[in-house]
């Protein structure tokens, strides 16, 4: 476990580190610019979805594929060999220097290196190993491993480099990009011609032809499978694709999530060693470029996972790196901090459990706050914070993270607990808030005071069995501290003609158990939750929280069978309205105002962008701005908070800091989580008038004026209910 002692040392340090900040607000405000400007005429969601069907197909097919591409590879003339895990890797790469007599080697970009800890191995037994591209050559001079995927010297400031480059060329190098690049230039450039061997990675291997596909910006790649008279390629075996059409198709998708550009400035299809037949004919080895192509394939953990239901995905992989741009967590930590120790990143603890072992990250997993943003923005789509929760619940919870766990399945203990502790809070208690604590994880917020649903309006047993029945589930943060989102629902409910109902035996959703790995746990809730359905049996469930809608309709169903069942029935507050066919009111006091709509993480994920619900919401007469890129995250990620709440406070002081310079009047989000951040982030903001759940904007008065008959009432045949 590399960093299990340590970890929150380490995580203090990334924090309060201002030239890592620095850099990586630089690196990932840059990148999503150019993402954004591409997208906007780009079909990059009609990429994405070509893209992770190529590479299932593909991945359905490998065996076959491989057998398929070691055969083209060697009548092309290369020579092929299989490892099974990185010594055999480098076993053969030691044969086959030693054949050689090489003494320098020269190195393009390759993760796949850092993976099997090839320069290591290499300078151990006396030889030279040079990288050649800029990123890695600055991590190598300054001893250190890429934090990024594609952008090795991420972490680093344009002049903390111009400073490595200075000490170790010995003149000074100004922190100009443009300069720094020329000093490389001039370093590296004579060693393409001294070198022995040129060793690479590969983007693709194309099965049909034997063909390596290198995608690159600075040419350096180029220069090192084409100068030296050898050239190694080693290349991970779910690389490989059927066709040149599908490689042509991933080449896109890499890029555009890579760097934002419709291609890149290299892209190198390399099939064999150099040849001529310009003489009678008779072909010729070795011209130009090298006299030999030597291909290591390498498994080391894939192969296992190609017919594994539940972790196949993690070998679609394009090793775009994009993901890391847009996730939080790495934006506030870097590579180092949040990954394994070679791949960096979420997807980095996935690539550590599929090549080494779970335990190596098990320390880290509940670094991911699973706001899905890296699954929003993955060329094909993975499911990172999904894959990280099922190994966290493989793992099974500590006893801290049981405890938390079981707290937040007995609804009734905790009424007890709050019936407890609200005469207390209200001796700190200022406007109905707590008066600021000095614990790290509240520090500079103020929180609301804890509630309790007996004072809620809504009855739990059901009224009128005339009109169709609306199931709402208010989730633990509404029955904690926000009772009054569900009171507001059930009176504009009420208004249009609905029978609202919040049972007091709905439990928690499970989105708790489920992120701290107490599947155990999760399973109960779930038993629980569909006993309760089923008594009532609802035309609709309302939700008032994304991630609980997340659980209820993709988690539950992988849980009990049952559910799927209720899917078609489980709606948030937007999407019950439209079905239904009731008219959003909202209230008065709202029109005209400026109101900044926060997106919650969940929201989006599920294809809802900030930009529809705008829309949405500026038709009914309001208001709104959103903000442009998808990073805008609050922080609070549910269990995350409670367990880096150090990386919690990060992620919101840069959310608070854009909240500030919009300076909304109103606040609407749709998430208790993200409602229970904001509140309590901005409750000194005197210029913010209100913070609501949207679901607290509707006017019941005047929607029962403009009330028209819903759909449901003639849809549905609302009988006898249990």
């Amino acid at each position: 476990m590399w960093l299990c002692r340590r970890k929150k040392n380490f995580i203090k340090k990334a924090l309060e580190n201002k030239n890592l900040e620095l850099a990586l607000q630089r690196a990932s405000s840059h990148h999503w610019r150019q993402y954004e400007q591409l997208a906007q005429s780009f079909p990059i969601e009609d990429l994405k979805a070509k893209a992770r069907q190529i590479r299932e197909e593909n991945l359905n097919r490998l065996p076959e594929l491989i057998k398929e591409f070691v055969n083209r590879a060697t009548e092309a003339g290369a020579k092929v060999y299989w490892a099974n895990s990185g010594n055999e890797a480098l076993n053969h790469l030691e044969k086959i220097i030693r054949t050689r007599q090489a003494k320098l080697i020269i190195k393009a970009k390759s993760m796949v290196s850092e993976e099997i800890g090839l320069n290591d191995f290499l300078e151990k037994k006396g030889l030279r190993v040079v990288e050649t591209d800029l990123g890695e050559w600055i991590v190598q001079l300054a001893k250190e491993r890429p934090s990024h995927i594609t952008a090795p010297a991420l972490h680093k400031t344009k002049e903390e480099i111009a400073a490595l480059l200075s000490q170790h060329l010995g003149r000074p190098i100004p922190p100009v990009p443009k300069e720094i690049t020329r000093a490389a230039r001039e370093y590296l450039r004579p060693l393409f011609f001294q070198a022995d061997l040129g060793l690479t990675g590969a983007n693709l291997a194309i099965a049909e032809s034997g063909t390596l596909v290198i995608i690159s910006n600075e040419g350096n790649a180029r220069l090192v499978a084409t100068l030296p008279p050898v050239h190694v390629a080693i290349v991970t075996v779910e690389k490989i694709v059927a066709t040149m059409e599908q490689a042509s198709t991933l080449i896109k998708a890499l890029v555009a999530s890579a760097s934002g550009k419709r291609i890149t400035s290299y892209v190198s299809f390399i099939t064999g060693p150099s040849s001529t037949t310009d003489i009678e004919k008779e072909p010729v080895i070795g011209v130009h470029g090298p006299e030999e192509v030597h291909i290591i394939l390498l498994d080391n953990g894939r192969l296992a996972l190609v017919n594994n239901d539940k972790y196949q995905e993690i070998l679609t992989c394009l090793k775009c790196g994009g993901c890391m741009l847009v996730c939080p967590v790495f934006q506030s930590l870097g590579g180092h901090i949040y990954g394994g120790p070679v791949y960096p990143g979420g997807i980095g603890l996935l690539f550590t459990f599929m090549t080494r072992s779970i335990e190596e990250i098990e320390a880290l997993l509940s670094l991911c706050a699973d706001c899905k943003k890296c699954e929003i923005f993955c060329p094909v789509g993975i499911h990172t914070g999904e894959l990280i929760a099922q190994l966290k619940n493989e793992l099974g919870p500590k006893w801290g993270e049981r405890l938390l766990s079981f707290f937040m399945q007995k609804r009734e203990f905790q009424d007890k607990v709050i019936q407890f502790f609200r005469p207390f809070q209200k001796l700190w208690s200022k406007d109905n808030y707590l008066k600021p604590l000095p614990l790290i994880w509240i520090k500079g917020k103020r929180l609301p005071l804890l509630q309790t649903t007996k004072r809620s309006s809504i009855s739990p047993q059901i009224k009128d069995k005339n009109k169709p029945l609306i199931y709402l589930f208010e989730g633990c943060l509404n029955h904690l501290f926000f009772p009054s989102v569900a009171e507001k629902t059930g009176s504009w409910l009420e208004a249009a003609g609905f029978e609202p109902l919040m049972p007091l035996d709905q439990a928690c959703c499970g989105a708790p158990s489920f992120h701290l790995g107490d599947l155990a746990g999760l399973k109960e809730l779930v038993y629980k939750n569909l006993t309760s359905w089923k008594k009532y049996d609802p035309a609709v469930i309302l939700t008032f929280c994304p991630t609980g809608y997340h659980v209820l309709t993709q988690i539950y169903p992988q849980i009990e069978p049952e559910a799927f069942l209720w899917k078609p029935k489980i709606h948030d507050v937007v999407s019950f309205l439209e079905w239904a066919g009731v008219p959003f009111v909202p209230e008065a006091y709202l029109l005209g105002r400026r109101i900044l709509y926060h997106s919650p993480c969940h929201l989006e994920a599920r294809g809802i962008k900030k930009e529809k619900r705008q829309a949405w919401l500026e038709k009914f007469g309001l208001k709104v701005t959103v903000e442009s890129d998808l990073t805008a995250c609050c922080g609070f990620c549910g269990v995350f908070s409670f367990r880096h709440p150090e990386v919690a406070a990060k992620i919101w002081s840069k959310k608070k800091e854009k909240i500030v310079v919009l300076a909304p009047e109103f606040i609407i989000t749709e998430c208790p989580g993200c409602l229970f951040q904001l509140k309590s982030g901005l409750a000194e903001e005197k210029k913010i008038r209100g913070i609501y759940h949207l679901a607290e904007i509707i006017d019941s008065v005047a929607l029962e004026r403009k009330r028209v008959a819903s759909p449901l009432f003639s849809e549905l045949e609302v009988g006898e209910r249990g």
